[in-house]
C-alpha cells in the first residue's frame, strides 16, 4: 500500500509539473510577446494547475491519514474512565495491563462491561505486577487475573482489544496524569509494530505468572 501511494504521488506530482511548466510558458508569451495578446486556453491551464494540487493534497490526507493514530486528550478521570467503557465495549475481548487497576474501583459501567463480556465466553484479562483489590475479584469473577509478581513495575500502561482477532486489534496507551492525561489508539494501519510489541509484554507476562 505504501508503494502504492508512493508510484501515485509521483505520477501527480509529474502531471502537476508538466502542466505548471506549460502554463508558465504561455504566460511567459502572453506576457513578452506583443504580437500575441490572446491565449485561449490559459484559464483552463492555470485551473488545471490549482485542482492538481488541491487533489494530491486530497489524496495525500485520505490516505496518509488512516497512518496516523488517534489521540485523545482528557482533563479528568471521569473522561477517561467514560472512552475506557466505549473503547472496551467495542472489542470481542480486552486485556488491560496496568501498574494498578484501582480506578476500576467506582466505575460500575465499566465493571458491568467487562463482566459482560466474560459471561458470554469472551476474554478479559487484567495484567498486575501485584494483586489486585478483592472488590474488583469479586466483581469479575470470570475474567483472568496474571500477577507478574515483578519487583520493578513497568511504566506501561495501555488496554489491547480484540487481541485473538489478527487484523482487528486496537490499541489504547496511556500516558501522563489528569488533568494532562493522554491517550493514544492504535490499530494495524497505524501502529502494527506497537500493537506486536504489546502482544508480546502480554505473552511474557503469561509466562511469568506460569513460572511464578
Amino acid at each position: 500500500m505504501l508503494n502504492l501511494m508512493k508510484i501515485m504521488l509521483f505520477c501527480f506530482l509529474g502531471i502537476t509539473v508538466l502542466t505548471a511548466l506549460i502554463t508558465l510558458m504561455g504566460m511567459y508569451h502572453l506576457w513578452f510577446d506583443s504580437e500575441k495578446t490572446d491565449l485561449p486556453y490559459i484559464g483552463w491551464l492555470l485551473s488545471s494547475v490549482i485542482l492538481e494540487i488541491v487533489g494530491i493534497i486530497i489524496i495525500y490526507v485520505q490516505k496518509g491519514a488512516k497512518y496516523l493514530p488517534e489521540v485523545k486528550e482528557h482533563k479528568t478521570k471521569l473522561e477517561t474512565a467514560k472512552f475506557m467503557q466505549d473503547f472496551i465495549s467495542s472489542g470481542s475481548s480486552a486485556t488491560v495491563f496496568s501498574n494498578r487497576v484501582s480506578w476500576l474501583i467506582g466505575n460500575k459501567p465499566l465493571l458491568d462491561i467487562l463482566q459482560d463480556k466474560s459471561k458470554m465466553g469472551l476474554k478479559v484479562e487484567i495484567v498486575t505486577p501485584e494483586e489486585v483489590e478483592n472488590e474488583i475479584r469479586i466483581s469479575l469473577p470470570r475474567a483472568i487475573f496474571i500477577v507478574t509478581g515483578e519487583k520493578d513495575p513497568p511504566d506501561s500502561r495501555f488496554t489491547l482489544i480484540n487481541g485473538d482477532r489478527t487484523g482487528s486489534e486496537r490499541l489504547a496507551i496511556a500516558k501522563g496524569s489528569h488533568p494532562n492525561h493522554e491517550i493514544t489508539i492504535f490499530d494495524t494501519n497505524s501502529g502494527p509494530q506497537i500493537i506486536a510489541m504489546a502482544k508480546d509484554i502480554i505473552r511474557k507476562s503469561r509466562s511469568l505468572k506460569n513460572a511464578n
